[in-house]
């Protein structure tokens, strides 16, 4: 009987047709370590989760809903135009014509307008007289002279600008409050004297971030002309009425009304618009 031919184990696990052990479709599937398995770095990972969405969370409610706007200062954007009335023709004393002014609060805050004021002021533009040469040391001369100045003014080669007199002037709004996002228009009609080649328009509006109440201890802010009809601020008495009674109660704001409002809202501003409009002519 012939002999059975010796098992070798090794030549089983050295099969290249089968593979090393461990290699084969019979391979267990991947599992991963046991601390990747645990229940408290689960724990760990949601936790976190949860902090970071908190944490964007306050960025997003706190930081840019309140902190940010809190701490922007008061702010006003103004425009303004000045349009003839159509299909009026112009009288023997002048042309009606239609003043827009329009403010947006596009800042994120809550704003409070104080007393403002707007003024309109005629301007008259004469060519300059003389020769050439006289008329270019005149330019020259004047523009040294205006730019060592204070005033915001200038000068033109080839024209004479002259301030003319005060033609309308007055209070532009009544709101207590322009929320974020609010548009405020105010159109007003005024007549321009014939003659007049541009007018120069002004407006003053003072802001707060914060309501008023309290803030003169009776007293409030106001707006006045000097004799020459310049207009000035004042502080008045909140029941002065009447010609007679305004001087004896209101006096001009100085410096000490200034530091009030800034110990009431450091965060106030002053929004002025300062522009010249030309005006068609006959």
């Amino acid at each position: 009987m012939a002999a059975e031919p010796e098992r070798s184990n090794k030549s089983e696990r050295e099969d290249p047709e089968r593979g090393m052990p461990g290699s084969g479709p019979d391979r267990p599937g991947w599992r991963p370590p046991t601390w990747a398995r645990s229940l408290l770095l689960h724990e760990w990972i949601r936790s976190g989760g949860i902090l970071i969405a908190a944490a964007w969370g306050v960025y997003t409610f706190v930081w840019k809903d309140i902190l940010v706007p809190a701490w922007q200062p008061a702010s006003l954007s103004l425009e303004a135009t000045l349009t003839a009335v159509p299909d009026r023709p112009a009288m023997a004393d002048g042309r009606e014509m239609t003043l827009v002014v329009k403010a947006v609060n596009a800042s994120s805050r809550r704003v409070y307008p104080l007393a403002n004021i707007w003024w309109l002021s005629g301007l008259r533009r004469d060519p300059r007289p003389g020769s050439a040469e006289r008329r270019e040391q005149l330019f020259l001369r004047e523009s040294d002279l205006l730019l060592r100045q204070e005033a915001l003014q200038h000068a033109e080669r080839g024209v004479i600008s002259s301030s003319g007199a005060l033609l309308a002037v007055g209070r532009l709004f009544d709101d207590d409050v322009i929320d974020p996002g609010g548009i405020v228009n105010r159109t007003i009609l005024v007549r321009i004297p014939n003659g007049t080649s541009a007018a120069d328009l002004r407006v003053i509006v003072p802001l707060l971030t914060r309501p008023p109440e309290g803030l003169f201890n009776g007293r409030r802010l106001a707006w006045g002309l000097t004799d020459a009809g310049d207009p000035m601020p004042l502080m008045c008495t909140a029941s002065s009425h009447g010609a007679n009674g305004r001087s004896a109660r209101c006096q001009p704001a100085d410096a000490e009304t200034d530091r009030t409002l800034q110990q009431f809202d450091p965060k106030k501003a002053t929004i002025t618009l300062s522009q010249q409009i030309g005006l068609p002519q006959r």
